[in-house]
């Protein structure tokens, strides 16, 4: 068995908690039945030390061996095995009802335990190999130590008892044990069968089948929670495939289209002799090809840019105003190809963190494509103010507007409206756009009407130094 598999350890931490458990509750029973047991002989014990105390404190050590042994046989004449030992204050025997070559009794351990005590103590001790309960008090006069009284009461019996309690008690516990392990082995196996479960779907799923799913089991415990939490993994991982082999196939067929162009318009020029006019003219058709392709790659860059290190350059600042201002000389010279009026209200020293350049580039994406979309002889308003901790900036056209079908989908990459099919583009502008804006905690609506035209408001947060 694997000793660092989760299967062990749950074995192992229930088998030890149970019999640590088992053995506590088996260990207070013999505990309390013990001293059950030892309180009745105990308070036997102390009534008669007691008074044999009381009769050598009335009459002293000088009370003649045989009126002493006379007061012995008249108190416990009629309790057999009883032992009652005197001792003096330097522990030695005065008075005893053993015979004085008894082996096996230690007085000087029971002298030493009761005379640093003020009150009876009890102590087990073996007399001739039969175990003895004896009561232990101190006789004082004042602060002075006069002796030591000690009765004792064999108590064979009751230890006899104890012992065959005791070994029941650990034969209950070995047999209960090995099945308690059992047990736990089943269990353990059960509470890791859907981790199992979810181990083997997990070797079975690869890029191919990123539609399988673990089967919920609906227990409404951390196992469902887990296996909810693998399938929303595996929800994002097959969106996240299918996007990426989207975006390679977009990426491809961008590219495929100029870079086929330009191979073939380069091969007809170079098929025969020309002269320079048409070699000019096959030039700048070719450079048209070139543009669109830098174009693109330069997008695929920006892409690149947003998922890397998109959120390295926040802590920079820059005037919103200011790049604002170039960029409307831009547009200007972008509208001027179609007459389209460029109209702005921008409000001055407005100023926002991130990167100059990015940002730059994603309000002229949206400029852009306002003025593309905008009918010659129609305007475009910029417009830029402070509401609240946000810089908000307006693009307004008047253009086509985007229909309602259209709308969810603009920020999509490689996505081109239905009404947009013969413009030119690459459907990456506002993709990119919106990544950067979002890179800079910042966001976008857009609001439009098929025929009046479209607004897209951009938030970005203020610099609060």
């Amino acid at each position: 068995m694997n000793t660092k598999s989760i299967r062990f350890r749950i074995l192992f931490w229930y088998s030890l908690t149970l019999f640590l458990a088992t053995s506590f509750i088996f260990g207070s029973f013999y505990l309390v039945t013990r001293q059950i047991l030892f309180q009745q002989v105990d308070k036997e014990l102390s009534v008669h030390v007691t008074k044999l105390s009381e009769i050598a404190t009335r009459q002293g050590a000088s009370t003649p061996g045989a009126m002493f042994k006379q007061q012995l046989y008249n108190e416990f004449s009629n309790i057999p095995g009883m032992v009652v030992v005197l001792l003096d204050h330097n522990g030695s025997i005065l008075r005893s009802s053993l015979s004085p070559d008894t082996p096996y009794v230690s007085f000087n351990f029971l002298f030493e335990q009761a005379k640093s005590n003020s009150e009876i103590i009890f102590l087990n001790q073996n007399v001739s190999n039969v175990p003895m309960r004896f009561a232990a008090e101190p006789i004082k006069s004042g602060n002075d130590l006069l002796g030591v009284m000690l009765v004792a009461h064999p108590i064979e019996a009751i230890q006899k008892s104890l012992d065959s309690l005791l070994d029941t008690l650990v034969f209950v516990l070995a047999i209960l044990i090995f099945p308690a392990i059992l047990g736990g082995h089943l269990v353990a196996g059960r509470i890791m069968r859907p981790i199992s479960m979810i181990s083997e779907k997990m070797v079975e799923i690869s890029s191919e089948h990123l539609d399988e799913r673990v089967n919920n089991p609906r227990s409404g415990d951390e196992i469902e929670k887990l296996i909810v939490t693998f399938n929303s993994l595996l929800d994002r991982l097959r969106e996240s495939f299918q996007r990426e082999r989207q975006f390679i196939g977009d990426v491809a067929h961008e590219l495929k289209t100029p870079i086929a162009t330009l191979k073939s318009g380069i091969e007809l020029t170079l098929s025969k002799t020309r002269t320079n006019k048409e070699y000019k003219q096959s030039f700048g058709e070719t450079i048209i090809d070139v543009n669109r392709l830098s174009t693109t790659i330069k997008n695929i860059l920006d892409l690149a840019w947003l998922g890397a290190d998109s959120g390295t350059h926040l802590d920079n600042h820059f005037d919103l105003s200011a790049v604002l201002s170039d960029l409307f000389e831009i547009a200007v010279k972008l509208g001027a190809r179609k007459h389209i009026v460029i109209k702005t209200e921008i409000e001055q020293a407005i100023v926002v963190n991130g990167a100059e350049d990015k940002v730059a580039r994603a309000i002229l994406n949206v400029i852009d494509n306002a003025i593309k979309f905008t009918p010659s002889g129609k305007s475009v308003t910029i417009s830029l103010r402070k509401k609240g901790d946000e810089a908000v900036l307006q693009i307004k056209d008047t253009g086509i507007g985007i229909p309602k079908k259209d709308l969810p989908h603009i920020f999509e990459r490689f996505y081109r409206g239905s009404k947009v099919a013969k413009t030119i583009g690459s459907g990456l502008g506002l993709a990119i756009a919106k990544g950067i804006i979002v890179a800079h905690h910042g966001s976008l609506a857009v609001t439009s009407e098929v025929g009046r035209g479209t607004t897209v408001t951009i938030f970005l947060p203020l610099n609060k130094s």
